[in-house]
């Protein structure tokens, strides 16, 4: 507790959240779901990109976020160049996220500096992203419901490893099953 400029007492960590919550985008599981596909086998074939761009849904509010955002920095073709990724992620979060969190989060993508991304790529690499972020900074404890997975999609991941056993997938699509 300390006491703002008008004499109230004020609890820095309600403060910070209100901040947070006015200056960027609140960090939700529920703003997107994935799923595994009926046949894991199809593992051993997708690339982490291709993975989120099929196995992602986002709800309205995200995609026209990450609309916005995407049309902000696509190119003449309509398509994002790997360059200007990391730029449109931290648009999409408000500057708000540390560069060296989204640069970890890329990196997870195994992407080659020259491509391109589509904008239903997009879509899947920002709700991967949004997962990622919301593991790091939102403690598990005590979260609040409407910012949780759904239930259908704890259900698929539950026992991942298991369901994964005996399938050839690369190691980066792995680390992003397990983040999700």
């Amino acid at each position: 507790m300390y006491e703002n400029s008008d004499g109230f007492a004020v609890n820095l960590e309600e403060q910070s959240r209100s901040f947070s919550r006015v200056n960027s985008v609140i960090l939700s599981q529920q703003a997107s779901r994935f799923w595994l596909p009926f046949d894991v086998k199809v593992f051993e074939k997708l690339t982490p990109r291709e993975y989120l761009e099929k196995f992602c849904k986002v709800n309205n509010r995200r995609h026209v976020l990450y609309k916005r955002t995407f049309d902000k920095h696509k190119d003449n073709e309509g398509e994002l160049p790997f360059k200007f990724l990391e730029e449109a992620l931290a648009d999409a979060y408000m500057h708000t996220i540390d560069m060296t969190y989204i640069t970890q989060v890329i990196g997870l993508l195994d992407l080659p500096s020259n491509t391109k991304i589509t904008f239903s790529e997009f879509v899947g690499i920002a709700a991967f992203s949004e997962r990622f972020f919301f593991n790091i900074f939102t403690r598990q404890d005590n979260t609040e419901p409407q910012l949780q997975k759904e239930v259908l999609e704890k259900l698929d991941f539950s026992s991942l490893n298991w369901k994964l056993a005996g399938v050839n997938i690369s190691p980066s699509l792995r680390t992003i099953l397990r983040q999700i």
